[in-house]
This record gives structure tokens, sequence and C-alpha cells, in this order.
């Protein structure tokens, strides 16, 4: 089958399309780093979710454009599709996303509290009289422990008292 210069020019410009996508796809890997600290297993992994997606994206343009062939522009299309993407878009699309998760967080912050702030003030009216009781309750043990100490050495006093009054009984 021949191939034309307009499929030639169509293959090249879906490639540049899927670099484009390539370089959005980093672009959320990035985000999400950003917003949610990982540890560096996890970023392994994702590192290795990233490149089977970059696979399948490459696949897909390859086999949607040019039923498979694998030709040099191509490779050079989606090299200048990520180039594109970074220089114009990626600040862009950086900012609005973590605006985007920084307005969630926050709303979902507020909802949050308005959820629990009849729970904290029940809280706080109920730690005053439980910080009285456990108070009250540290002197009271102190004082029975004192008088305890007390008995004790009583008890075993009058525990030798009768003892030797046996003995010599």
């Amino acid at each position: 089958m021949p191939i034309t210069v307009e499929n030639q020019v169509y293959i090249f410009l879906c490639s540049i399309a899927g670099g484009m996508i390539i370089a959005l796809v980093y672009d959320l890997f990035r985000i999400k780093r950003r917003a949610i600290k990982t540890s560096s297993i996890f970023i392994y992994i994702e590192d290795l979710i990233f490149w089977v997606i970059v696979a399948l994206i490459m696949f897909a343009v390859i086999y949607y454009s040019n039923e498979g062939e694998i030709r040099g522009y191509i490779f050079i299309g989606t090299a200048i599709g990520i180039t594109l993407y970074t220089l114009l878009f990626s600040r862009i699309v950086i900012k609005s996303f973590l605006f985007i998760l920084r307005t969630v967080y926050k709303i979902f912050k507020f909802i949050w509290k308005v959820l629990t702030y009849p729970f904290r003030i029940i809280f706080k009216l109920l730690s005053y009289p439980v910080r009285f009781f456990i108070k009250l309750s540290r002197k009271v043990f102190r004082r029975v422990k004192h008088i305890g100490r007390g008995n004790a050495v009583k008890i075993k006093f009058w525990n030798k008292v009768f003892r030797n009054a046996r003995k010599k009984i």
C-alpha cells in the first residue's frame, strides 16, 4: 500500500498529539507527587505504571494512525509533541490542577469542620467536669493510698504482736 504525503502528515500530526498526551500524563504524575508525598517504593511503582501507559499510548497512536508500521518520524513527532506541550501548556496545567486540588481540599476541610463542630463543643463542655473528677479522684486516691500504707504498717505490727502472744501461750 503506497503511503501518500497526506498520510504521512496525518501520521506525523497524530504522533505530535500522542506526544502531547504523554506529556500530559507525565504532568498528572508530577501533580500527584506534589499533592501526595509517597515513599520511594511507590515512586518506582508509579514510574512503572507511567511507562506502561506511555507504551500503550504509543501503541495506540502507531496502530490507529499507521496500522502498526513504525517509522522514524513518528518518534520525532512524539518528541516534538512532548516539547510543545511542555513549553506551551505544562505550567498552566500544573498550576490549574494544583489550584483545583487545593480548592477541593479547602472545601472538604470546611465541610469537615462544620460537621464536627457540634461534637467539638460537646467534647469541650464534657471535658471540664471530667477534668474535675479526674483531679478529685487523684486526691482521693492519694489519701487512700497514704491511709492504706499506715493501716498496712499497723496490721503488720498487730500481726507480730499476736504471733508473739501465741508463741508465749
